[in-house]
């Protein structure tokens, strides 16, 4: 019932995508900027040698013939990306003190954007949460600037711990390329444990997050206390949340690509926002169901428990438990 009742909850909202596009583009816009000012320059220096052309060359090829389901050549296609790799990391040796600048950059490029996104995740939470509880429509940017402070505050924790988690999970994925696969000859059999390791990955993350934001918006919880909740988790339901997190990142992924491929890369202005804006409605329909809150799922849908217990109406709009 989760999955239906979090489709019905994205398409009550959905308006709220075109202003997650919106809010996106803004910050796509300030990162390319400051990508294009400090972390460019200094990419120039190891991107433009010879080694790294011939890695982005076989890797084209290599995906060219994983969309075309090539695979007579796909084993070759795979070895020469991995062979062009080996000498490409020769290249960052020779040049590890440009190296270093560069990740220095890039990293903070990637802290700011996590910073920004994490705002836009809790404006859009925020939303969803006066639309189920009340079915109220409420204006992006006004819920923003009324939020800004905590907002701010769960997006200084958040980013970190995002930022940490993705270079931990880039870190074993690189180590198992590097190094566990080495044995396996099967270039399809490659392809597809680096693929579910990423989608396991993603998972967990998302696993270990979802409660964090309802918890904040809906219950009042400070950071502390809501990241508590999330990794205790009311009625141990983590196994049913990460098995969701599995279908759901398989779906995300399989309508991005779809989008990518099919409309030329223009399907995914609507498609990356929609899959967002339909994660954080998962968050707070499953945070609903565990604490046995009532919500609206349209404007004459409510959902709620079997047995419930009195509620005031102050209690019932401010979301206690």
């Amino acid at each position: 019932m989760e999955f239906k009742h979090t489709f019905h909850v994205f398409v009550d909202n959905f308006s709220t995508t075109y202003k997650l596009l919106v809010y996106r583009l803004i910050v796509m816009a300030v990162t390319v900027g400051l990508s294009c000012a400090v972390v460019i320059p200094t990419l120039n220096n190891i991107l433009g040698t010879a080694q790294f052309e011939e890695l982005s060359k076989t890797f084209s090829e290599l995906w060219a013939d994983i969309i075309a389901l090539n695979t007579d050549t796909l084993h070759e296609k795979l070895q020469a990306v991995l062979d062009a790799m080996r000498q490409f990391k020769g290249v960052l040796s020779e040049k590890s003190s440009l190296v270093a600048v560069a990740g220095v950059c890039l990293s903070l490029v990637y802290l700011i954007d996590r910073f920004f996104v994490g705002i836009g995740n809790y404006v859009t939470g925020a939303l969803l949460n006066d639309r189920m509880v009340m079915h109220a429509k409420s204006s992006f940017t006004f819920t923003l600037f009324k939020n800004i402070k905590a907002a701010l505050l769960y997006s200084v924790i958040y980013a970190p711990i995002a930022f940490a988690y993705d270079v931990l999970c880039l870190v074993i994925m690189w180590a198992i390329i590097s190094v566990g696969l080495k044995s396996v000859s099967i270039a399809l059999i490659k392809i597809f444990l680096i693929a579910v390791l990423f989608i396991v990955f993603s998972a967990i993350k998302f696993t270990f997050t979802t409660d964090w934001l309802p918890a904040l918006i809906h219950s009042k919880k400070n950071n502390r206390s809501a990241m508590a909740y999330t990794f205790s988790r009311k009625g141990k339901r983590t196994g049913s949340v990460f098995s969701n997190a599995l279908v759901m990142k398989l779906i995300f992924i399989a309508i991005n690509v779809a989008a990518l491929l099919f409309t030329f890369g223009a399907g995914i202005l609507l498609t990356l926002p929609a899959t967002y804006l339909m994660q954080i409605s998962y968050n707070f329909v499953n945070y609903f169901d565990a604490n046995k809150l009532k919500y609206f799922v349209d404007e004459y849908t409510v959902i709620g428990p079997k047995k419930e217990k009195p509620l005031t109406r102050e209690e019932f709009f401010k979301g206690d438990d």
